[in-house]
């Protein structure tokens, strides 16, 4: 919650803005190509996102691992993408006056997203995530493990972050069609059971389809920390989801318009969601309709 009881709004999806506005949708270059092309439409998003009420913004960050950048042939501009995407972040905080809005860090699966197959053993995982939260630190003020889909991935996230004293949040993704099973396959209870010592300051769900994350939030609540949610807006990921694809794969959904997901957004603050947003397909419009909502209750 923020200072005056009200749910703290992320914002929406950046990658999928990127391609929307004309970005590119392959795996490797992706949204993380916009940082290097066409700085200003990623600044220009995160100043959408501003001027829709955010209260956090995230770098433009999924795309930008090692593994991913390798596949593109640009593992070489690892560290000077993972700084430029953070400095894009706050120079849209204060192109738009927002000196108290907070940057959180995207913190991706590092080899592909939906995944239970690791190349990369549990502590080059953990140390990886450690150079990223490096890399971004001195531009972020949370670092969020988003998307992931395995106790794997949400332990390594949790051992890079707990000795770097920033806020840490975890975000895990569910199967659709009211699953709460983890996309790797785990169930979500048993996940965040058994996440170690290092526990994060708040648990979200996302990157899932809106029903999914309802059905899972009382799981979330009897962890008893803080938690939240930002679903996405396509129509499923498909069993068959296979990551070189890219993101052309996927279809969005035409009956989640601002108004319907904020209808989805009012159900999980009814169940105690203290931190809400969106995922892929859901843009400032959406952002701006759930400022409302969080502002008046309706």
């Amino acid at each position: 919650m923020t200072g005056n009881g009200k749910p703290i709004l992320l914002d929406g999806g950046m990658g999928q803005e990127i391609v929307n506005r004309g970005g590119k949708g392959g795996y490797g270059e992706w949204a993380v190509a916009a940082v290097y092309e066409d700085a200003d439409l990623v600044r220009q998003i995160h100043c959408d996102y501003i001027r829709a009420g955010a209260d956090v913004i995230t770098t433009n960050t999924y795309g930008t691992t090692r593994i991913r950048l390798r596949h593109a042939g640009i593992e070489d501009r690892f560290e000077e993408l993972a700084r430029a995407a953070g400095e894009l972040a706050q120079t849209a905080r204060a192109q738009c006056g927002r000196p108290e809005l907070r940057i959180a860090a995207s913190l991706p699966p590092l080899e592909a997203s939906y995944t239970n197959e690791f190349a990369l053993s549990f502590d080059q995982t953990a140390d990886q995530y450690g150079e990223l939260m490096d890399l971004l630190a001195p531009t972020v003020d949370i670092f969020l493990g988003e998307t992931l889909s395995t106790r794997f991935e949400a332990r390594a996230f949790l051992q890079a972050a707990s000795s770097r004293g920033k806020t840490a949040w975890l975000s895990l993704t569910l199967e659709d069609h009211g699953s709460t099973q983890l996309r790797g396959g785990e169930s979500l209870e048993a996940v965040i059971s058994d996440l170690g010592a290092a526990a994060p300051d708040a648990l979200l769900l996302n990157c899932s389809t809106p029903d999914s994350i309802m059905k899972a939030l009382p799981i979330l609540r009897a962890r008893g920390i803080p938690y939240g949610a930002y679903a996405n807006g396509f129509v499923e990921i498909p069993d068959d989801w296979e990551e070189e694809g890219g993101v052309v794969q996927l279809s969005s959904r035409a009956d989640l318009p601002p108004d319907v997901y904020a209808g989805h957004a009012a159900d999980w603050i009814e169940a105690g969601a203290a931190i809400v947003g969106g995922c892929c397909e859901i843009g400032p419009a959406h952002i701006a309709r759930l400022r409302s909502l969080i502002d008046s209750g309706a």
